[in-house]
């Protein structure tokens, strides 16, 4: 599962690329077409803000917003060398502010914008402004010795931004990978899209349309990512993380003539809910769309409904497949799951203290395991099209049923 959520960075680590290779021809445009240019981020910004309020994203918007400010002041306040005071304090505390107000915002939930939680993360952003620019105006000299000392710009050469500051936007990418393997949280995509954009932004300053290149590159990768957390929200499977029956749908309206539909359902999947849960359920159905998913030869995953599933094989034939299906089912009969005794749990947070750290075999629980049956089916004499395909891998599945189930059928 964890290679579908790295897919989430795929585009914008290729945009962040281009931007870096494009930088340099941008510079040879005329004087005109540079100034045009160095709107388009507002314009793009814009957008993602618009997106935002539609799909009421509060998180989002708050770091849009901050993308805004910092664009506005690098394009009208830091066209200068940082030898000056004002600039350097700019600069300085748009390199802690901005990787830091990432780094919260990571660990905020979502709970939308247009209401009261959303408006407060608002006003809590502008709050940060206004005593960042309090700060710059009454206490500038306190503020530059403090920068010089924790947090000196020009470390290195090549290097603009300070140890410090950078050491805050890769804690930022660090947690946000790990936030989008764990979770496959979109969100923690476009913050890590944010942070690697704002990092080379701020560390290579001193490079001619540097920001201008970056922050259309950027912003071009957060509507990118929007439009993909839309696909998914229609087309994808919220528990199993599997594309849905929308998408198996669409999938099935354009397949050409050689190609395979494999059904699976989950064997007795509603007598072990009612034994362990619907809790433990859903994590069997986890587990066992993580192993479909991994399937090889092409093939791709759906989640059919409840305890089915459907791997869809384009461009081949039963033969191949058989022994790519029988590897999923293998690996879902061999995986053992830890289920927790609770029975033994102390029910007073004191007993809890008191049991905390210490290795307690009663409450090791039990490990329990689950099997799928198989049906499979290809285009033929009989089922010419890909709907009657699909009935006749369904029909498949109930013969592997019959046959004992834990066992693959055409």
């Amino acid at each position: 599962m964890y290679r579908i959520s790295l897919r989430r960075l795929i585009s914008p680590v290729v945009l962040l690329l281009a931007a870096t290779v494009l930088r340099q021809e941008v510079t040879t445009l005329s004087t005109a077409y540079q100034q045009l240019m160095s709107y388009l981020p507002y314009v793009l910004l814009a957008v993602v803000l618009a997106l935002c309020l539609y799909y009421h994203r509060s998180r989002l918007f708050t770091a849009t917003l901050s993308l805004l400010v910092i664009y506005y002041l690098i394009q009208t306040r830091l066209q200068t060398a940082l030898s000056r005071q004002d600039a350097l304090l700019i600069y300085s505390l748009i390199s802690v502010l901005h990787p830091s107000s990432l780094l919260v915002l990571l660990f905020l939930p979502e709970r939308g914008l247009l209401n009261r939680y959303g408006l407060t993360l608002t006003a809590l952003f502008v709050f940060m402004l206004i005593v960042a620019a309090a700060l710059m105006v009454y206490f500038p000299e306190p503020l530059v010795s403090m920068i010089t000392l924790w947090w000196p710009v020009k470390p290195v050469t090549g290097l603009i931004l300070s140890w410090s500051a950078s050491f805050l936007y890769m804690l930022v990418v660090l947690v946000g990978l790990h936030h989008l393997i764990k979770r496959n949280d979109d969100f923690a995509a476009m913050i890590i899209t944010i942070a690697l954009f704002g990092f080379v932004t701020l560390a290579k300053l001193n490079l001619a349309g540097i920001s201008t290149v970056m922050f259309c590159a950027m912003s071009a990768a957060l509507i990118i990512a929007m439009m993909g957390s839309s696909y998914d929200m229609a087309y994808r499977d919220e528990l199993s993380g599997l594309l849905g029956r929308r998408a198996l749908n669409d999938r099935l309206r354009g397949l050409a003539r050689q190609y395979v539909i494999a059904m699976m359902d989950v064997d007795h999947f509603k007598k072990f809910n009612d034994t362990h849960g619907h809790d433990i359920g859903d994590e069997v159905l986890k587990m066992v769309a993580r192993k479909i998913g991994a399937v090889q030869g092409g093939g791709t995953a759906y989640r059919y409904g409840g305890e089915e599933f459907c791997v869809v094989f384009a461009g081949r034939d039963m033969d191949y497949c058989r022994p790519l299906l029988e590897d999923v089912r293998r690996d879902v009969q061999n995986h053992q799951m830890r289920i927790r005794d609770d029975s033994h749990r102390p029910k007073s947070k004191q007993a809890v203290k008191q049991r905390r750290g210490r290795r307690v075999k009663s409450r090791n629980g039990t490990s329990v395991s689950v099997t799928v049956s198989i049906g499979m089916a290809e285009p033929g004499s009989k089922h010419d099209n890909p709907e009657a395909v699909l009935k006749a891998a369904d029909t498949a599945l109930y013969k592997a049923k019959k046959k004992g189930r834990n066992c693959l059928s055409d």
